[in-house]
């Protein structure tokens, strides 16, 4: 695979683009519905920008074509692209057996957040790989191992399973950062006096499974200090503290 386009031009469209140039790959062209997005990142890869989905078909003879697209618009991507281009779309959730069927199509799957503002090592990203043939899943596999060091095969329902955990330790615990800050900020006090306490949390986990790197009140048993914190709290934020809280004594009730 040498020839490459782009369908997307959001945060993964832009560091996968990005990563495979550096390789030395050619990027063909950028499609967005917004030209002046599908431009801006066309230019920065050294590709064609395009607006028209339509046109996608007539750029040549391409490799691959990535489909970084939220999920609910894959099926409708897919669908407009001649059925003999081989076809990877880089989505977790959405299941290779309920979209379009093609002569060749895959999942290219990068299981990291992105931001475009922030630079990304992508050799430490896994890739997880799927396709509806066993040559087309080992070029793919071939692809994603000149970009990553972790490449692995994974079908759609542990691609599925994964993605849930993925939303649970990204998204929810981003979430819970941004409740955090918001309360002591409401304190007058710096959120970035928990950075270094989010940061070990983290490094722990390169040493200890996540139930044995558990800490704090619920996990203690103290019940005067979560009951303490709760009347300190209001709304949902206090809700979502008392159903974590709920949770983690179930845990480890049998040890309290």
């Amino acid at each position: 695979m040498n020839k490459i386009g782009i369908i997307g031009s959001g945060n993964v469209a832009t560091h996968l683009g990005q990563a495979l140039r550096k390789k030395g790959y050619s990027i063909s062209f950028v499609f967005s519905r917004s030209y002046n997005r599908a431009e801006a990142l066309a230019n920065n890869l050294g590709a064609k920008p395009i607006n028209d989905l339509k046109a996608v078909n007539s750029q040549g003879d391409n490799d691959l074509i990535l489909i970084c697209v939220p999920d609910q618009a894959i099926a409708q991507t897919i669908e407009q692209i001649t059925r003999d281009t081989p076809i990877a779309y880089t989505s977790g959730s959405v299941q290779l057996e309920t979209v379009p069927e093609r002569d060749y199509i895959g999942v290219f799957y990068p299981l990291q957040t992105f931001s475009k503002e922030r630079a990304i090592d992508i050799e430490s990203v896994p890739f997880l790989i799927e396709a509806n043939s066993e040559s087309f899943a080992e070029s793919l596999h071939s692809l994603a191992g000149r970009l990553s060091n972790t490449v692995l095969s994974a079908n759609s329902e542990k691609r599925y399973q994964l993605h849930i955990a993925a939303v649970m330790v990204n998204n929810f615990t981003n979430h819970l950062y941004s409740l955090a800050a918001n309360h002591v900020e409401d304190h007058k006090i710096n959120f970035d006096l928990l950075q270094p306490l989010i940061r070990e949390t983290v490094n722990k986990l390169d040493y200890m499974r996540p139930e044995e790197a558990q800490t704090g009140p619920a996990r203690r048993g103290d019940y005067k200090v979560i009951k303490q914190h709760l009347n300190s709290l209001s709304g949902r934020t206090r809700a979502i503290y008392e159903l974590l809280s709920e949770s983690i004594k179930e845990k480890y009730n049998h040890e309290l």
